[in-house]
């Protein structure tokens, strides 16, 4: 197949450059560097933020009796489509959180085309496949050819096509292609974790990142929801899986606390605790593994992320890997 046929040369590309790229590491950053990291993250994220573009698709949609306007139903497929490519190859995981980012942002612009790509789901199709595009070019260590990704679509998109939407898109986003993401933020939190807390940071950095790429796919998370809550979100519900011999309470609370104070961030705020227990209902769903809060307990009455916290009935499983991709089985 075409598509097997790609996904193999993709994968070497990567495997190409794993052989001979330079494996040493520029070494680990010291603490104050990482404090400048997360301080100047917290201070791009409020030019990334996204409005509720789908609402007023809906409500269109519905004016004009027109199906074929997206929703967030187009939107969790297309990103099910992102990751099976993902995880099809060998990318960063992460690359799907930034192509993702792209296409909402892109969809809140005043752009003709970003007008198009909400009334017409072939055109939201290649508005997805193009972010993608964008994606790997800024965070993978190589530039993906564009034939190559409408090999990846089954001939349904031109390379053409995919070029001309690449510079619209970029115009749209004002160039503006590296905004923070909830799992660049987890990292360099992790990063300043007691020595007392190192065996359990793997774990950590697992849940953690799990819950990040979980929201993902909920459109919940898209409208004006900060980048660093969600990480945030996480990181505090991966902490209560922790055992006290393993990272004593004292010292756990201590970290939790120091953050907050030091980034001036109110970890107990409301939308705090209803993105965590989204992310806890949205990990036992997908994992089937429920993360126990023993440490820091969310509060029995959590207030609703918006009107839309609890309007959905699905939550985004974990996408398996797969050689053969066809959108149109995601429309």
């Amino acid at each position: 197949r075409r598509n097997n046929k790609a996904m193999a040369s993709l994968a070497m590309k990567l495997l190409d450059h794993d052989l001979h790229g330079d494996e040493t590491n520029s070494g680990a950053m010291d603490e104050q560097d990482i404090f400048d990291c997360i301080s100047t993250m917290l201070g791009q994220e409020e030019h990334y933020l996204c409005h509720d573009y789908l609402s007023g698709q809906v409500a269109a949609a519905l004016h004009n009796k027109k199906g074929d306007a997206i929703d967030e139903s187009c939107r969790s497929k297309m990103c099910e489509w992102i990751f099976h490519v993902i995880d099809s190859t060998r990318l960063q995981r992460e690359t799907a959180s930034v192509a993702m980012a792209f296409l909402d942002r892109f969809l809140c612009t005043n752009s003709q085309r970003a007008s198009k790509a909400s009334s017409d789901r072939k055109e939201y199709q290649l508005a997805a496949m193009t972010c993608l595009y964008i994606a790997v070019k800024i965070n993978e260590p190589f530039e993906m050819d564009a034939t190559l990704m409408s090999r990846l679509s089954r001939g349904l998109h031109s390379a053409e096509e995919i070029t001309s939407l690449e510079y619209d898109i970029m115009i749209a986003l004002q160039w503006k292609v590296n905004g923070p993401t909830p799992f660049q933020f987890v990292n360099y939190i992790l990063e300043l974790l007691p020595e007392s807390a190192k065996s359990v940071a793997p774990t950590l950095y697992e849940h953690s990142h799990f819950q990040t790429e979980l929201a993902i796919g909920d459109y919940a998370f898209v409208p004006h929801l900060r980048e660093s809550t969600i990480a945030i979100a996480s990181i505090l519900n991966s902490l209560g899986v922790v055992e006290q011999d393993t990272f004593p309470f004292n010292e756990c609370i201590q970290f939790v606390r120091s953050i907050s104070n030091t980034f001036d961030l109110d970890i107990d705020s409301p939308m705090v605790n209803a993105v965590r227990e989204r992310l806890l209902e949205s990990f036992a769903k997908s994992s089937g593994y429920e993360l126990s809060q023993g440490f820091v307990i969310i509060p029995k009455q959590v207030v609703p992320l918006n009107d839309k916290i609890n309007a959905f009935e699905e939550s985004p499983a974990c996408v398996s890997k797969e050689m053969a991709i066809s959108l149109e089985e995601y429309m």
